[in-house]
């Protein structure tokens, strides 16, 4: 039976309106799983239950399909957390579902009784006999469930595997179970498996999971792991990758188990890096770039495990990318890996496009990386004047002796700009080394009152520096007279009087009272700093 034209439009359907809240129709999918569990087959209250449900699920998806994404935590729609404050049967849902191993849930808008039906009922079950038998995502298609899909994230993949799944049921070759059959696992002891039954052809990548789980010999923790690297390479053949990425976080998460033992956190970090490789790494870095910053960080963990490896990957397409939330992803991802993504960072300063080297001096900028502060020196003479600003800002963030001689060496700089930048920064890293040029600056004849915004930001920066040896040139502006217009000359004396309010120094206070008792703006400024310098006093002798 093939889809109608109708059905294929409803599957890929653009986002035109703002969803709804689907919370408490999860409570009553709760309430449904476990109506089956508690009624007996047949009983009235258990149909009426689920026909309920059914009503409302179909409403909610008639327009749009219901993507959930799960955490044992709780659910996300449509980028956003759904809040279960109140309801905590949503809760116990997504709790239930995770330890099945189902992070991705969809529900299409031609959803069926018999699938709701179906799927309760495997939700139903004990999680143990599910992970044994393959998993519940395995067993949903087994079942001939078409409507509602499990760890599916892409729609394109769901219509293929569902068409596949259609045309092997018209054939004949699987035929859905029904409840009455029951589970064909339930015979079957936890830990019946034989040694060597890790036949990659018939064991599927959740029984595989389920098995590394439980998993406490290294020896065997390791023939499982290759075989389910054998059997991605399947799935990576055929460009199947979103199984994988649930594949990757189970690794990522035997790593990070501190009861397993070394050998076997290794050797997950090993089969995540083989399973990563390829067209794995494209699938993650385009679900990456398209998706809301709530998707985007479940990957964000993967990529900074493989670390160097990726981030030269990451690079080469962050140099390429055109849009804004895709370079925002991507840098974020860079970001995610930290420091191991430092040295590809540091080799992309030499490329020739600006903006590409103004990107990665952003980048390496917050990932603060102070031993490689020299190598931004060619950065900081670039031919461009937006990648010397930022590579300033990436400095000032940096930090460190290296990064403020380097701003230092740009008081002298040819370009005004650059000089009042470099000034600014100073000021922020509160560098001692610079307060005597600083003063120098502030002293300086300038007979064409060219250098006004230079001075005015030289007293700025001694202000936030706050070393007290600014103070005596400071209060020397503050008495001096100048052949400057007067509100000019006013203006830098308002600045001095700011900055030396901020040193603290109760020297100061003489002048600045008898400049406060003259009024104005700049009797005011200097009111302002007496008050100031005398808060600081307090606290020092309180």
């Amino acid at each position: 039976m093939n889809l109608g034209t109708e059905s294929i439009l409803k599957l890929v359907r653009p986002k035109t309106e703002k969803p709804g809240n689907p919370g408490p129709i999860l409570a009553d999918i709760y309430k449904a799983m476990r109506a089956i569990g508690f009624y007996p087959e047949g009983h009235p209250k258990r149909e009426e239950i689920v026909t309920n449900v059914y009503n409302t699920l179909g409403h909610f998806v008639q327009e749009k399909e219901l993507a959930l994404t799960i955490s044992r935590a709780g659910f996300s729609y449509a980028g956003e957390p759904i809040k279960a404050e109140l309801n905590q049967m949503v809760v116990s849902l997504a709790a239930e579902l995770f330890i099945r191993r189902i992070q991705q849930l969809t529900f299409l808008p031609d959803l069926s009784l018999d699938d709701l039906r179906a799927f309760l009922h495997l939700l139903s079950m004990d999680q143990k006999n599910l992970a044994l038998s393959g998993g519940m995502a395995q067993l949903m298609p087994a079942r001939g469930i078409r409507t509602i899909w499990a760890n599916e994230i892409d729609l394109s993949v769901i219509w293929e595997k569902r068409q596949a799944l259609e045309e092997k049921m018209e054939s004949g070759d699987a035929l859905a179970k029904t409840d009455e059959e029951g589970p064909e696992w339930a015979a079957e002891e936890e830990g019946s498996y034989p040694a060597d039954s890790g036949n990659t052809d018939t064991d599927t990548l959740m029984e595989l999971l389920a098995r590394m789980d439980r998993e406490t010999d290294d020896n065997r923790y390791q023939q499982l792991a290759r075989n389910l690297a054998s059997k991605a390479e399947g799935f990576k053949e055929r460009a199947v990758c979103a199984p994988l990425f649930l594949v990757l976080h189970a690794l990522l998460q035997h790593n990070e188990d501190t009861n397993r033992s070394q050998v076997q956190r290794d050797y997950a970090v090993f089969t995540l890096e083989q399973i990563a490789e390829g067209v794995t790494i494209d699938f993650l870095l385009q679900h990456m770039e398209s998706k809301s910053p709530l998707e985007t960080a479940k990957i964000y963990p993967i990529l900074k495990k493989l670390g160097a490896k990726i981030a030269y990957v990451i690079i080469q397409r962050l140099c390429l990318a055109d849009g804004l939330h895709a370079r925002k992803s991507l840098a974020a991802a860079l970001l995610a890996i930290g420091q191991p993504a430092v040295p590809p960072l540091l080799a992309m300063l030499k490329d020739e496009r600006w903006y590409v080297v103004r990107n990665m001096v952003a980048i390496l900028g917050q990932i603060g990386c102070r031993d490689s502060a020299n190598a931004f020196r060619p950065a900081l003479y670039h031919g461009d004047q937006r990648v010397r600003k930022e590579t300033i800002h990436a400095l000032v963030k940096i930090g460190g002796k290296d990064a403020e001689s380097m701003i230092i060496e740009l008081i002298e700089d040819a370009d005004p700009a650059i000089v009042l930048h470099a000034i600014m920064s100073l000021g922020l890293l509160k560098s001692d080394a610079a307060v005597q040029l600083l003063i120098q600056i502030i002293e300086k004849s300038d007979f064409f009152s060219r250098q006004i915004k230079v001075k005015k930001e030289a007293i700025i920066a001694l202000g936030r520096i706050g070393d007290r040896r600014a103070v005596t040139p400071l209060l020397s502006l503050l008495g001096s007279n100048s052949w400057l217009p007067w509100s000019k000359w006013d203006e830098m004396k308002i600045v001095a009087a700011t900055a030396l309010g901020r040193l603290g120094d109760e020297a100061a206070l003489p002048s600045l009272n008898a400049c406060a008792a003259r009024g104005g703006s700049l009797g005011k400024a200097c009111s302002d700093a007496v008050d100031n310098i005398e808060r600081v006093a307090e606290g020092l002798y309180e």
